[in-house]
């Protein structure tokens, strides 16, 4: 109950009291029942008021219990799920970690034969006809990946030149390896 509904209650009480008190003797039987009648009346009107008001506390109490255990699972829901989110992080990139050195070893393998080929079928020509003339640029290594030496030339690193190709550090490795035999042969 708020104070000014007690300021109120109280005014009007003493306002009712100081009516009835000056009046004859006679009236006052009649005036202390009707006394009796009004504090009987605010009495039970401030005893309603104040069962209202613990009723609305319990009320409030348990809307904020509620409302504390519901953010608590939302909380921990939150977190199971970012915890589940980061367990499927790390097997896909544990996948894809698993699968990309086989794709670039397969690639290199095809990549290496294909260069055998061409060094061995180089070299019978060469064993075959000793005055044969180097074979056309464009079937060098250099000539098929001229952007990755390139790259390489102006001074670039071996990581640089995989991520800017969009090859793996072993396959450009292997590249610039088959690159250098393949020079050697051909001065020897």
């Amino acid at each position: 109950m708020e104070p000014w509904h007690m300021i109120v209650l109280l005014g009007a009480v003493a306002v009712v009291y100081a009516v009835i008190t000056p009046r004859k003797a006679a009236q006052k039987d009649e005036q202390s029942s009707t006394v009796r009648n009004m504090e009987t009346a605010l009495e039970q009107f401030m005893e309603n008021m104040e069962a209202d008001n613990r009723e609305m506390v319990e009320l409030v109490t348990s809307a904020q219990k509620e409302a504390k255990q519901q953010a608590q699972e939302r909380e921990e829901r939150i977190n199971q799920l970012e915890q589940r989110c980061n367990e499927l992080q790390q097997s896909l990139s544990e996948q894809a970690k698993a699968q990309q050195p086989v794709a670039a070893f397969q690639a290199a393998q095809q990549s290496v034969a294909a260069d055998r080929e061409e060094i061995e079928t180089e070299s019978q020509i060469s064993m075959h006809e000793p005055e044969a003339v180097d074979p056309p640029r464009s079937a060098t290594i250099r000539s098929r990946y001229t952007e990755l030496f390139t790259l390489h030339d102006s001074g670039k690193s071996v990581e640089a030149i995989a991520k800017r190709m969009n090859m793996n550090k072993g396959e450009v490795q292997l590249i610039l390896q088959l690159s250098k035999q393949e020079e050697e042969n051909r001065h020897e």
